[in-house]
């Protein structure tokens, strides 16, 4: 036997073996994460870059390890007597396969998003990413293990399916199947395209303020919540105020903190207890931590802080600043 014919044997019968699709999915899931982390080829490349990611590889990974298995029930032909849209059978098509990648990653989307609020980690690029990649991760390995378990003329081989020449297989089934199948492409492109469009669109649009008062944890961490609701006049309470510039350029900002009596929506007294300023960054967050002491007495007053960005008007109200954060407080005489 020859060289040649030893190394194509060898390399069938490991073809036979390593789930080429998943392996691709992962070299995908490693090239597009370098890619978004780096920001390498601009917004809108990014971007489409990064929707394949978010909006496919999830769900492919878990649909392999659901489904191990080729259709051997639809083998014969997909317009065969009898099939229709409620037969059962022990596998998907790779069209179905494609589709079901889709659906599955658009609803994992928000079961990723509620369990990393529910862990307390924040929504960003790279908390985001490793998400991603764990649930890759799971379906890979699970989705090689249950294949690997299935014998080979039963396993899902997507060369196989490659070696099959021509659409008719692809788009293949009844006149009603095929519009399914024609109508599911055109709606994925155009959920894709209006996501590029609106996400990859002019930058100004998504200019903006974002401000958080928070407070500092027992493990020093910031925190939304364990606000101080009682206190004594004169008593200093500390508190944690967060501003992140999302506009296109740097800017001074300016955060000015009242303590106020309100009555019906009438403010009846004012007081400014602080007020700090500091030039921000585009994309920079300022971590104003303080202390605020109230100078005045009574039920349900109000601590208000006004953001403001750029010069300071002659009247800082709700109307002329940014971003408005409330806190109720309960003030007893001193």
């Amino acid at each position: 036997m020859s060289v040649t014919e030893t190394a194509r044997r060898l390399a069938a019968s490991t073809l036979d073996v390593v789930p080429v699709d998943l392996v691709a999915v992962l070299t995908y899931v490693v090239f597009a994460s370098a890619t978004v982390t780096i920001g390498v080829g601009g917004t809108v490349v990014g971007f489409l870059i990064g929707s394949v990611l978010v909006f496919f590889a999830p769900g492919y990974a878990v649909v392999a390890a659901l489904f191990p298995r080729r259709p051997q029930n639809r083998d014969a032909g997909e317009g065969a007597i009898g099939l229709s849209l409620t037969a059962a059978h022990d596998g998907v098509l790779a069209r179905e396969r494609l589709a079901l990648a889709f659906g599955v990653s658009v609803a994992l989307i928000p079961l990723m998003a509620v369990t990393l609020g529910a862990l307390g980690v924040r929504l960003t690029t790279e908390s985001v990413l490793a998400t991603v990649w764990v649930v890759v991760g799971v379906g890979v390995v699970v989705g090689t293990a249950r294949r690997l378990a299935v014998p080979a003329h039963e396993r899902f081989d997507p060369l196989a399916i490659a070696r099959q020449t021509g659409t008719e297989r692809f788009l293949g089934g009844d006149a009603v199947t095929r519009a399914l199948t024609v109508c599911l492409c055109v709606a994925v492109v155009a959920a894709l395209g209006s996501l590029t469009v609106a996400l990859a669109g002019p930058t100004q649009s998504m200019s903006y303020t974002s401000a958080s008062l928070l407070t500092e944890s027992q493990s020093g961490e910031y925190v939304a919540g364990g606000y101080p609701t009682n206190g004594t006049v004169g008593e200093s309470q500390p508190l944690v105020v967060e501003v992140t510039n999302h506009h296109d350029s740097a800017a001074t900002y300016t955060i000015v903190a009242k303590l106020q009596r309100v009555d019906g929506g009438t403010v009846l007294a004012s007081e400014t207890l602080r007020q700090q300023s500091q030039r921000v960054a585009v994309n920079e967050t300022w971590t104003y931590d303080h202390t605020v002491t109230p100078t005045m007495a009574g039920q349900d007053l109000r601590l208000v802080y006004y953001v403001v960005r750029g010069p300071m008007p002659e009247t800082v109200d709700d109307g002329s600043a940014d971003k408005v954060l409330y806190l109720r407080l309960d003030v007893a005489p001193q």
